[in-house]
C-alpha cells in the first residue's frame, strides 16, 4: 500500500568519525531528522527512534514511517480585500499570486475566496509527498548542519567532485521497509549492504527489511551499533572482571572515561592488564591520570589502594587475548616510566627552590606574576582570619607560595590536571606539616560541581583567599564572563566561594571584603562583580529547588552575609503559607511605588506632631515596636519569627492608606508621610525584598 506504515533506516558508514563529537552528531541527525518527518506528518509522535553511533557509522531507525504523507487542505493567506478585490474583479497582484499557487480558476467570483479581518485567503489542496523525495531534500540539510567540529573536503572516485563532511563517508544504507530509497548524498547512493566490524566481519551483509538492521549486524557483522546498549556492556564486562578477582578489589568507573572509550570501539570485550609493582611507589593521582588520559585503561583497587592490575577494552575479541593484553601492558611501560622519572626530579628539589621560578610565570600580562599574586592571596588570608572565625597559624605568604610552587614541577607539566595533588606530595616529602600540605591540595576544591570541600581551616582559608584574587583580579582589568564565553573560568569560581561560605556556615562579610581589596579607581568593575556575585548567588539557590521569586527577594537585598540564605528563604516559604501574607506583599508594592516617585531625600527623623489622624499615629507606634523586637530575632537569625511578626503591621498599613492622602498639600505633612512608608519600608524588609513576593 502507497501509504503503508514501515520502520525507516539511515546509516552513513565513514572513516574514524573524532570520538568527541561523535555520539553528539548521531543525536543531532536522528533527532532533527525525527522533527522534520513529524512536521510533514510521516509519522505520529509515539514513534520509536533508535541512535547508532559508532567510531565509523552514523544511524538510526524510526518506526511507523509512512511512504507517503497525507495530502492537505490548507488556508493560504494572499492580501488585503482592497488590494486584491477592485472594481469588481481580480486586481493584477491577485491574479500573479493565484497564477502562482496554481488556482487561477477562482479569479472570476470573490465567492471562491475567505475573507477575514478585510483578508483575502484561500484553500488549497497540498499533495503528499513519498518519503524517498521527502529523504532526498531534508538529509543533505541536517548533514550540513551537524555539530562537526572541524570539516574535512575529499573527491569523490569520479576525480572530480568534492564534498565535505566531518570525514570522509564510503557507504549509505537508506531503506523504508523492504525498499532501498533512491537518493544520493554526499556522493553516495543509498543501497541495502552493511560493512560490519573492520577486523572481525569481512563479508558484506545484505538487509531484506529495515527492521533487520540491528540484529543483523550484531549477530554477522560484529557491531554493537546502539551507543547506550555498547556502553553498558563494557560496564557489565568491568563488573564482572572486577568481582572475579575477589570482594577486596573495586573498579570505580569514571563516567566521561566509559563514555570516551564507548565513542572508540564497535565490539568491546574487556581484559585485565598488569604493570611493573615497582611504579606503584608513584603517587596514584599519576599513576590513575596516565592510565586514564593516555591509555584509556579502568585502574583497579584494592581495598581502595591502587593495584598494578587495570582493566583495558579491546576492539576485538582474540582467540588468543594474552597478545592484546601483554601489547597494552608493553605501551603503558614507558608512561609510567615517564612519571617515574618526572616523579624522581621533582623530588630533587624543594618547594621552596620550586616557589622561586613563580616571579618568572606570568600569571596575565595585566596582573604580573603568580609570584606577585600569591603576596595578595596572603594579604585576603590574613584578613580573613580577622574577620570571620576562620583560624590558622600558617604563614600565610609561604603557604601561598608552595601552593603554587608545583607549577614549575615536571609532573604538572605533564599533567595539569595534578596542580596541588603533586604540591602535596612534594610538601610531605619534605615533613612539612600535614595541615600544610593538605591545604596545597584543598585550595583548588571545589574543582567542578559536587566536588568535595575543602576540609580544616587553613584549606578553606587558602581556598577563599585564592578564589577571591581570581575575581578581584580579572574583574578589575575588565575580563568578566561574557555570554557563554568564560576562559577564566570565573563562573565556578563564584560558585565555589557560595558552595563553601553556605555549607561550612562562614560569617564572611562580602561587602567590607570587596571594599578593602577591590581597586578604588575601578568602580565600575567593582560594581560589575557585585552583580556577577549576586546574580551567581540567585542561580545557585534556585538551583536548589526552591522558589524562583523567593530566592529573588532575599538576593535582590544583596546580604553581605550569605552563610544563612538558605534560612532566610526557608523563612520566608513558611511565611508565604499565612493568609495575610500576600496583602503585606502587595501594600509592600504599594510603598516601594510611591517611594520611587518621591525626589526629596528621606534620611531624617519622623515627626510626631505632624500627623493629622489615629491610623498615622498607630502605624508610627507598630513600626518602632516591631522594629525593636525584629532587631532581637535578627540578632538571633530567628527569621522565622522575624517574619511573623510583620503580621501584625497589616491591618495598620491598609487602615493608613484607608485614612491617609499621602500626598498632602503641606509640604512638611506630605514629607513627614513620606518619611513614614520609608521607615515602614525598611522595617518590612529587614531580610527581603518582600514586595517581589506580590509580583
Amino acid at each position: 500500500m502507497s501509504d503503508s506504515k514501515q520502520t525507516l533506516l539511515f546509516e552513513l558508514l565513514c572513516e574514524e568519525l573524532p570520538p568527541t563529537s561523535q555520539k553528539n552528531m548521531a543525536e543531532y541527525l536522528a533527532n532533527n531528522l525525527r522533527q522534520a518527518l513529524t512536521d510533514n506528518k510521516f509519522v505520529a509522535p509515539n514513534e520509536n527512534l533508535i541512535i547508532y553511533s559508532t567510531p565509523r557509522r552514523l544511524g538510526l531507525t524510526i518506526s511507523n514511517v509512512l511512504s507517503k504523507s497525507p495530502d492537505e487542505i490548507v488556508e493560504v493567506k494572499l492580501m488585503p480585500i482592497n488590494v486584491g478585490w477592485q472594481d469588481d474583479h481580480a486586481s493584477q497582484p491577485l491574479l500573479k499570486k493565484l497564477e502562482a499557487l496554481g488556482l487561477l480558476e477562482l479569479k472570476d467570483s470573490l465567492t471562491n475566496f475567505i475573507i477575514q479581518d478585510d483578508t483575502l485567503y484561500v484553500k488549497k489542496q497540498n499533495k503528499g509527498q513519498t518519503v524517498e523525495t521527502f529523504m532526498q531534500h531534508q538529509l543533505p540539510i541536517i548533514l550540513k548542519q551537524l555539530p562537526i567540529e572541524k570539516t574535512m573536503s575529499y573527491q569523490l572516485d569520479d576525480g572530480w567532485q568534492t564534498v565535505s563532511f566531518a570525514r570522509p563517508a564510503v557507504n549509505l544504507v537508506c531503506m523504508h521497509g523492504d525498499k532501498i530509497l533512491d537518493i544520493n548524498v554526499l556522493g553516495l547512493q543509498a543501497n541495502n549492504q552493511v560493512h560490519g566490524h573492520r577486523f572481525a566481519s569481512t563479508e558484506i551483509l545484505t538487509i531484506k527489511n529495515a527492521e533487520d538492521y540491528e540484529k543483523l549486524i550484531e549477530s554477522q557483522g560484529n557491531v554493537v551499533p546502539n551507543f547506550e546498549k555498547r556502553k553498558q556492556l563494557i560496564r557489565l564486562q568491568i563488573e564482572e572482571l572486577t568481582k572475579n578477582l575477589g570482594s577486596s578489589f573495586s573498579c570505580p568507573i569514571d563516567e566521561e572515561l566509559l563514555d570516551e572509550v564507548t565513542t572508540l570501539i564497535e565490539k568491546p570485550k574487556a581484559f585485565i592488564g598488569t604493570f611493573d609493582q615497582k611504579f606503584l611507589t608513584i603517587p596514584s593521582e599519576c599513576l590513575i591520570l596516565s592510565m586514564k588520559s593516555n591509555q584509556k585503561y579502568f585502574p583497579i583497587l584494592k581495598n581502595d589502594e591502587l593495584t598494578n592490575q587495570f582493566i583495558l577494552i579491546s576492539n576485538i575479541d582474540p582467540k588468543e587475548p594474552k597478545f592484546v593484553i601483554q601489547g597494552n601492558e608493553k605501551v603503558i611501560y614507558p608512561r609510567l616510566s615517564d612519571a617515574e622519572f618526572f616523579y624522581a626530579q621533582d623530588k630533587k628539589k624543594s618547594l621552596q627552590e620550586m616557589s622561586l621560578d613563580l616571579k618568572n610565570i606570568i600569571y596575565h600580562q595585566k596582573l604580573g606574576s603568580i609570584e606577585q599574586r600569591c603576596e595578595k592571596v596572603s594579604l585576603v588570608f590574613n584578613h580573613l582570619i580577622k574577620h570571620t572565625s576562620l583560624n590558622s597559624d600558617i604563614d600565610s605568604k609561604k603557604l601561598a607560595l608552595f601552593a603554587k610552587a608545583d607549577l614549575s614541577s615536571l609532573m604538572v607539566g605533564e599533567f595539569p590536571e595534578l596542580q596541588g595533588v603533586m604540591g602535596k606530595y612534594y610538601g610531605l616529602e619534605e615533613k612539612l606539616s600535614s595541615e600544610f600540605c593538605q591545604a596545597i591540595e584543598d585550595h583548588y576544591k571545589p574543582k567542578f560541581s559536587g566536588d568535595e570541600l575543602p576540609q580544616g581551616d587553613t584549606s578553606i582559608l587558602l581556598a577563599l583567599s585564592d578564589k577571591w584574587i581570581s575575581l578581584f583580579d580579572l574583574f578589575s582589568i575588565g575580563e568578566k564572563p561574557s555570554g557563554v564565553k568564560d576562559p577564566y573560568a570565573l563562573r565556578r569560581c563564584a560558585i565555589s566561594i557560595i558552595r563553601i561560605l553556605i555549607d561550612k556556615n562562614i560569617d564572611l562579610n562580602i561587602h567590607q571584603l570587596i571594599d578593602t581589596f577591590f581597586p578604588e579607581d575601578k568602580k565600575d568593575h567593582k560594581l560589575s562583580l557585585f552583580n556577577f556575585f549576586y546574580d551567581r548567588l540567585e542561580n545557585y539557590i534556585r538551583e536548589q529547588g526552591y522558589e524562583t521569586l523567593v530566592v529573588q527577594s532575599v538576593c535582590e537585598q544583596k546580604p553581605s552575609l550569605i552563610n544563612d540564605v538558605i534560612n532566610k528563604i526557608e523563612a520566608i516559604e513558611q511565611f508565604k503559607q499565612f493568609e495575610l501574607s500576600n496583602n503585606l506583599a502587595q501594600s509592600n508594592k504599594r510603598v516601594l511605588n510611591i517611594l520611587k516617585k518621591y525626589e526629596k531625600k528621606l534620611d531624617g527623623n519622623i515627626n510626631e506632631s505632624l500627623f493629622e489622624n489615629k491610623s498615622e499615629h498607630a502605624l508610627f507606634k507598630i513600626i518602632q515596636s516591631i522594629s525593636k523586637q525584629n532587631k532581637s530575632f535578627l540578632d538571633k537569625k530567628n527569621y522565622k519569627s522575624l517574619l511573623e511578626n510583620l503580621i501584625h503591621l497589616s491591618g495598620p498599613i491598609d487602615d493608613f492608606f484607608e485614612d491617609t492622602m499621602i500626598n498632602a498639600e503641606d509640604i512638611k505633612i506630605k514629607h513627614n508621610r513620606h518619611q513614614l512608608l520609608a521607615e515602614l519600608n525598611k522595617s518590612m524588609n529587614i531580610i527581603a525584598n518582600l514586595s517581589v513576593l506580590g509580583t
